[in-house]
């Protein structure tokens, strides 16, 4: 009894596909169901975010290590993130510049697009091949990561009125001279305006990555 119960349900619902088949509506139902609700949701995703800060940064032009000028016009159309560091410094430049490497690294997707640029706050003894040496020590690509110095009052003008950070020289012992800097990163879009300031951090430098990224794809 249950063999034929289940006999006929079997074909009451073979019937009712072949009625729904033939039918218009179906199809547009089926069509709705696979490719306009999922398509929909995915529109209605909530695209990321460009940063929200907007601080021009005034025009500079230094010395790249290879020698030559350098500055804002180069850099003008691409995204990139700077930071301040000078090569005898023993603690925190190491490991800005280790970071570095790392964001270089990460980033290599974002090809030329996405630049790096060091600027040295010891340019009295940062010369142009000083670091070149330094970039090379640190595996630097020439192509996207740019290391410059150049006259002390261009530099502190590029450092402190532009990128509003700090840097200097102070005296700790009798003759005997500490330098300072900021330990921040900084991202720049396409139209050299300040975007963002990260910490030299796991956090920091995700965070980084995550804006630069939106910053390259959606042109700022």
């Amino acid at each position: 009894m249950e063999t034929a119960n289940s006999s006929d349900l079997a074909i009451r619902l073979q019937a009712l596909a072949v009625r729904l088949v033939v039918k218009p509506h179906f199809w547009l139902i089926l069509f709705a169901m696979v490719v306009v609700v999922p398509l929909s949701r995915t529109l209605s995703r909530e695209r990321p975010r460009p940063p929200e800060m907007k601080l021009q940064l005034p025009a500079f032009e230094l010395t790249s290590e290879r020698g030559q000028p350098f500055g804002s016009k180069d850099l003008q159309g691409k995204v990139y993130v700077a930071d301040f560091v000078f090569t005898s410094c023993p603690t925190v430049c190491p490991r800005l510049t280790e970071r570095m490497a790392k964001i270089q690294h990460r980033s290599r997707n974002l090809g030329i697009a996405f630049q790096l640029v060091t600027f040295t706050v010891d340019p009295d003894n940062d010369t142009p091949q000083v670091l070149a040496d330094y970039a090379r020590s640190v595996h630097a690509n020439p192509a996207r990561w740019s290391f410059l110095t150049g006259p002390l009052g261009d530099v502190e003008k590029t450092v402190v009125q532009g990128f509003k950070l700090a840097m200097g020289k102070e005296e700790v012992s009798e003759g005997i001279f500490s330098i300072f800097h900021g330990e921040r990163f900084v991202l720049v879009d396409q139209n050299g305006m300040i975007r963002g300031y990260y910490e030299a951090t796991d956090a920091g430098t995700d965070a980084l990555l995550r804006d630069a990224g939106i910053l390259t794809n959606l042109g700022g």
